[in-house]
């Protein structure tokens, strides 16, 4: 067994290595990809924004089509009433018809200036965003030309560790058991399988192990795993 441990600390070495790259090659990507998202935020903010002027220009559109008719209709009837003076019942329609007109078209106004308010609002906004998203994009370019770069770094570094880690494989030395035991606690230790005992402290956790336990590490006949992190324990050379 001592053999054993010999070979699963000699993996553990290199382990340790090639999880720190394949850490590297998840952490990239999605770091490229929470700035991709941050930037799409940003369009999606812009667009919605940008929707909202158009609807606004839209209608002040219609509220000055609406007053220009509204004006030739006031224009109209103070002609009609002019002519028709002495029929005092029909004048006084077209005099109130002309006073709300005249209301309507105020009250019209005053809610295009409003809106033309919120629209230049609107477009100041949208252009601000235009700018940051431009720069937001060309950093971007950048940073995921940089990524890419390390990404390809990191492949080759993983390359060559594999084929080292291969290397050290000497699955005759290897207790199957054992073997199975470390790949699993490979996975769920993040990287880190094996456990150096100082006295009776666990240098991983840092929890002590009972007497029993540090005596069947030391006699080396056996795999014995820390009780709090499951680790494999070994003693230091």
């Amino acid at each position: 067994m001592q053999d054993t441990i010999r070979s699963l600390r000699a993996l553990q070495e290199i382990d340790q290595l090639i999880f720190r790259v394949r850490e590297e090659l998840r952490r990239l990507p999605a770091e490229r990809a929470q700035r991709r998202s941050q930037i799409d935020a940003l369009a999606a903010a812009r667009e919605q924004i940008a929707g909202r002027a158009r609807e606004l220009r839209f209608r002040i559109h219609e509220i000055e089509d609406l007053t220009t008719q509204q004006r030739q209709r006031m224009r109209k009837v103070e002609h009609q009433a002019t002519s028709t003076r002495s029929d005092m019942a029909l004048l006084a329609a077209y005099q109130h018809e002309i006073r709300t007109l005249k209301r309507d078209i105020s009250n019209a106004e005053e809610e295009g200036l409003g809106l033309v308010e919120q629209a230049e609002t609107a477009e100041t906004e949208q252009a601000r965003l235009d700018g940051e998203i431009e720069g937001a994009e060309a950093v971007f370019a950048e940073f995921s030309a940089n990524v890419e770069r390390e990404l390809a770094e990191a492949r080759g570094r993983l390359e060559a560790l594999e084929a080292e880690r291969r290397q050290r494989h000497d699955g005759g030395s290897i207790d199957p058991d054992a073997l199975s035991l470390y790949e699993r606690l490979l996975e769920a230790r993040e990287g880190v399988a094996l456990a150096e005992l100082d006295g009776r402290i666990c240098q991983m956790c840092f929890m002590e192990v009972t007497p029993n336990q540090y005596v069947r590490v030391v006699r080396g006949t056996e795999v014995v795993q820390c009780p709090s992190c499951d680790r494999i324990l070994h003693l230091r050379d």
